[in-house]
């Protein structure tokens, strides 16, 4: 008998345990999802030819839902179109690409110097150089923005959100 309680107990803590995963997951993607939907608001790109900002994301597909509630919503006079992958990565004003992407180096060479914002959750993508990389601390989810790439991808990044991020090159 006190095998088996201790079997219960232990399956128990393991469902708990991946329950917990699992919400820390969603809640982490309703984070960045909503930076990213931030990020149109915060940041100017002098050359858009239209009132469409398209945001691609790679590998993430929460985010991509996430963020498809969120395109009704008003972001500067601009329609929010929102891109599960891509063929062409020319066409994004933002470049959401997940960690786990293998796409992720290619990516990031093909787009650079172009007026795209690369965003990434990847470890250290911002010092690598992308433009914005999410970070874990105290289990908040922070910024840091790499001030030469957002510069390279002639951009212009708002002062409020340099001023919350941790700034890197």
């Amino acid at each position: 008998m006190p095998g088996k309680l201790v079997s219960a107990g232990l399956l128990l803590w393991v469902l708990l345990s991946s329950f917990g995963a699992a919400a820390d997951d969603m809640v982490n993607a309703k984070t960045k999802a909503n930076y990213v939907f931030n990020f149109t608001k915060f940041v100017e790109w002098p050359a858009l030819m239209n009132d469409t900002l398209h945001v691609c994301i790679v590998g993430a597909e929460p985010i991509v839902n996430l963020l498809s509630e969120l395109a009704s919503r008003d972001t500067k006079g601009h329609l929010l179109q929102i891109w599960s992958g891509i063929d062409d990565p020319q066409i994004c004003q933002i470049l959401y690409i997940d960690h786990d992407a293998p796409e992720l180096p290619a990516l990031i060479q093909q787009v650079r110097g172009n007026q795209i914002l690369t965003v990434s959750d990847a470890e250290g993508f911002a010092g690598r150089g992308g433009c914005i990389g999410f970070y874990s601390e105290n289990g908040q989810i922070k910024l840091e923005i790499n001030p030469d790439a957002v510069r390279r991808a002639q951009l212009k990044v708002n002062a409020l959100l340099m001023e919350i991020a941790r700034i890197v090159r």
